[in-house]
This record gives structure tokens, C-alpha cells and sequence, in this order.
């Protein structure tokens, strides 16, 4: 498989960490990003000074002062050897790549259990067809919890996390993931957490109006029915 041609940008994130740095730096960070995008490992690539210049188009003093802006500043890690090579991390780039193969794991992990779940139904379902002509078993699909707020975690780890899910929540989740076929499988709910990331509203990038604080949306707010539909519909895209 190719290397996916583009890398999530949050603009109220990049706002709120860069807007009071000077704008050559916020210019070289993007820079610096595309590069770490590009590299074998992603989100981190290690250069030489003069290739840093050429990558950065400034000549190599100017280069060593702006490399040193960014890691004072912490906009990025910056780690550098005894062969007087530097290394440069993107915290939010390495974190996003750990995040999707986690997931990837769990989707595959989720895919191949019912795999074997359905496998087993089939040779109960035959054994009581064969004990039983008039016998109808109706297989319910099971609401994996866990792995949907495991999700919620890895794919939206800005937004607050679940500290409790108790019946009442379980129950409501259940609710949402029995309401249609579609939903049930781990990779709808992927890619409708993916798809509230497109919303700034709820993803607290909405200034909120004087005397009230910044919405920041929640797992359980997300799956009120009411809510849940709003978000389907666009409401807040």
C-alpha cells in the first residue's frame, strides 16, 4: 500500500501553538512537516545541518537559529549526535501514525473474532437443524463497547476522555449500534469519529460567546439520539 498522499492539519490546534511565534517559524514548521510526513519513519527524519538549509532554503547559521527557536519553544523535538546530525520528531505526527495502527489492530482484531463467532454459529446452527427442522436461532450481534471508546480515544484524543462507562452509557451505545446494520462494525464508528474531527463546534474550535466557556463535545453527548442524528445530518460541520 502507498504512503497515504496527505497528513491530518487541525487549524485550532496550529492557531493556538503558533500564533504568537513569528511567521518564518510557523513557515519552516510546515516545512519541516512535510519532510517528516515523507520519511521512512514517519513523523521523525534525520538530516545534516546543510541538508536542514536546503530543506528550509536559508543559509546554514540561519537554519541552526531556527532549529533552535523551535526547540526552545517545543514546537518540536529536536535531538542532534556526536556526527553532527539532527534529528527532528513531530509529537502530534508520531502520535496520529501510533494512533491508526491502533486502530488498525483492533479493527482487524474485532474482524477476525466475528469471523470465528459466525464460524461457531454456523455449526451450532446446523446441529440444530439437524436435531430440529422446526428450530430458528436469531443471532444477535454484540455491541463492542470498549473497542468504540478505545476508538474515541485514539482517533479524537484532544477531545475529553470517557473516566466512567456505566450501564447507562453502555445502554445508550447499545441503543445507537442495534438502530442499523450499517453501524454494526468497528469501522463505521471509525470513520464517523473521523468525521466529527471535520466539526469545529465540537471540536472546541468555535470561539464561545463572552462569559462562557469553549464547548468541548463528549462521548456520551455524542451518542444522545438527538445528537447523535444532528451530527449525521451535518448539523455542525
Amino acid at each position: 500500500m502507498g504512503k497515504n498522499p496527505a497528513f491530518q492539519f487541525y487549524p485550532g490546534d496550529w492557531s493556538r501553538d503558533l500564533e504568537e511565534h513569528p511567521l518564518e517559524i510557523e513557515g519552516a514548521w510546515i516545512r519541516i512537516c512535510c519532510k517528516l510526513w515523507w520519511s521512512d519513519t514517519k513523523g521523525k527524519l534525520t538530516k545534516t545541518i546543510p541538508q536542514w538549509a536546503r530543506i528550509l532554503r536559508e543559509p546554514e547559521e540561519k537554519t541552526g537559529l531556527i532549529l533552535g527557536y523551535i526547540e526552545k519553544e517545543k514546537i518540536g523535538d529536536i535531538f542532534r549526535d556526536s556526527n553532527g546530525n539532527v534529528t527532528i520528531e513531530s509529537r502530534r505526527m508520531i502520535k496520529d501514525d501510533r494512533g491508526r495502527e491502533l486502530t488498525r489492530l483492533r479493527v482487524q482484531k474485532h474482524r477476525e473474532k466475528s469471523q470465528e463467532t459466525d464460524s461457531n454459529d454456523s455449526v451450532t446452527q446446523m446441529k440444530q437443524d439437524s436435531s430440529s427442522s422446526s428450530s430458528c436461532t436469531k443471532v444477535h450481534t454484540n455491541c463492542p463497547q470498549k473497542e468504540i471508546v478505545d476508538l474515541w480515544h485514539s482517533l479524537l484524543p484532544e477531545l475529553p476522555k470517557v473516566k466512567e462507562w456505566d450501564k447507562t452509557r453502555q445502554s445508550i451505545l447499545r441503543a445507537r449500534w442495534n438502530e442499523n446494520t450499517e453501524r454494526q462494525n468497528l469501522e463505521w464508528w471509525s470513520k464517523f469519529f473521523q468525521y466529527i474531527r471535520k466539526c469545529p463546534f465540537l471540536m472546541g474550535d468555535v470561539d464561545p460567546p463572552p462569559g462562557r466557556k469553549r464547548f468541548l463535545v463528549k462521548l456520551p453527548w455524542v451518542l444522545k439520539k438527538a445528537n447523535f442524528l444532528k451530527i449525521l445530518e451535518g448539523d455542525y460541520e
